[in-house]
């Protein structure tokens, strides 16, 4: 086909009936637009939030974390209003469940990308399928696709089950080569189902070559449209009952969030294990193997990334009881576990402090004390550890003084505080507050 001919779609200046392929895939996506917020009504103030943007610098579509939906317009020309209602509704969820801000949590390599956009693509296609939506093929991934995958699962689970590595046509296979095949087979919905900046995506300043205001979404804005739309979704579903089960659960958890704690704590862990891995250092322990290049220079070599260094002040007085301490031993059995064991140290603390710890097996820990209850003088022994940790993990019922400020002798550690028994006033802005619920088993 002569590249120049009106009727060549790969060229969206080419004006052709109707107008350049450009302009026609702009009604199109505007009338499938349309049409998703009539099968929809309660994503509505999401879906006009997003801003379109054409680009062949993508295959299909995709959006960012400000909301930008990029599409190709030669995709779109290739799709029925229909199709492109399904485009509408799969790309504005990933944004909608923060699918970028939990595959950051999750703090997985990057390269695992393609599978959490994979298990994200399930549990919004799941809900649109059950509104009777249709998708195109490069977007209908469900969960039936994925060995040992359910309805109703969440977007982690099903990528734990994916980056195990099995599928359903062929044998297993190592998690980075089982995503490279994503990768070249499917596209990219964007960093807005996870990940950084694509080479396609504007940067996250909000501002266009003029240095305006383009009209995409800031974060601040982004939860306010979430919360909005968690309410649009109850009402519709008290007032006309037609809402999918998936989008019903997460309005219920947007607007009522239950904190799990465990996995709220393996968080804090894996980011800080991140953190400490990008801190590299040299030593001349061993020669670089690049000294051969350079006779007669001696050259460090590159150390391997070390563990994080953990202390766990537990408190140990006479107001916790003998269940509280069986959660802080079982939580520190997997803390030793998460850090590999030689960077864990353990400091039990009634009003004063008992010597630190080092831990290797959950076993090893003595928790002595039983008398009044001061953590500030823990959390002081913890920031005084040398060399210095780089998590306090503080286990208390809370019925404590609290220290005012961040330790001076170690400011860079991160603080958390496993809460025993419930809520309590009093804990400080600067340390990251997680309520152990009793009736929660332990595993």
């Amino acid at each position: 086909m002569n590249p120049r001919s009106p009727r060549n779609p790969q060229n969206p200046h080419i004006r052709g009936e109707g107008g350049t392929v450009e302009e026609r895939a702009a009604l199109r996506l505007a009338a499938g637009r349309a049409r998703a917020g009539e099968l929809m009504p309660y994503l509505g103030d999401a879906l006009y939030a997003v801003k379109a943007v054409p680009t062949s610098a993508i295959p299909a579509a995709g959006i960012d974390t400000r909301w930008r939906m990029y599409y190709n317009p030669a995709f779109v020309l290739g799709l029925d209003v229909a199709e492109v209602v399904g485009v509408w509704l799969h790309e504005v969820g990933h944004p909608l469940r923060s699918h970028h801000e939990r595959f950051t949590a999750l703090a997985e390599p990057r390269e695992r990308l393609p599978l959490f956009n994979r298990a994200g693509d399930c549990t919004i296609n799941e809900d649109l399928r059950a509104a009777g939506i249709r998708l195109p093929p490069a977007k209908a991934w469900y969960p039936e696709k994925v060995p040992g995958a359910a309805a109703g699962m969440t977007a982690e689970q099903i990528y734990r089950l994916l980056a195990a590595g099995p599928t359903a046509a062929g044998p297993r296979r190592s998690p980075a080569v089982f995503a490279a095949e994503f990768t070249s087979v499917l596209d990219d919905c964007g960093s807005g189902a996870g990940g950084g900046r694509r080479p396609w995506e504007a940067d996250d300043s909000g501002r266009d070559a003029a240095g305006e205001d383009d009209g995409s979404v800031d974060a601040g804005r982004a939860e306010l449209i979430r919360q909005r739309t968690a309410r649009e979704v109850l009402e519709h579903a008290r007032t006309r009952g037609s809402v999918p089960a998936g989008w019903r659960r997460w309005a219920e958890r947007t607007l009522t969030p239950v904190v799990d704690w465990r996995r709220e704590l393996l968080s804090v862990t894996r980011r800080v294990s991140a953190r400490v891995a990008g801190v590299r250092d040299y030593t001349y322990a061993r020669p670089s193997r690049r000294a051969a290049a350079a006779p007669g220079v001696v050259l460090p070599a590159m150390r391997q990334p070390r563990p994080p260094r953990v202390a766990v002040v537990v408190d140990t007085s006479a107001s916790v009881s003998a269940d509280m301490l069986a959660r802080v031993q079982a939580e520190t059995e997997a803390v030793v576990r998460r850090c590999r064991g030689s960077g864990v140290q353990v400091i039990a603390c009634d009003a004063a402090a008992g010597r630190a710890q080092r831990v290797r097996r959950v076993q090893d820990v003595e928790l002595t004390g039983g008398g009044g209850t001061d953590v500030r003088v823990g959390i002081a022994a913890a920031a005084a550890l040398r060399p210095a940790v780089d998590l306090v993990i503080t286990a208390t019922d809370g019925d404590t003084p609290w220290p005012d400020v961040p330790p001076r002798e170690n400011p860079g550690a991160v603080h958390v505080v496993l809460l025993l028994d419930g809520e309590r006033e009093g804990v400080p802005a600067w340390m990251r507050t997680l309520v152990v619920e009793r009736e929660e088993p332990l595993r």
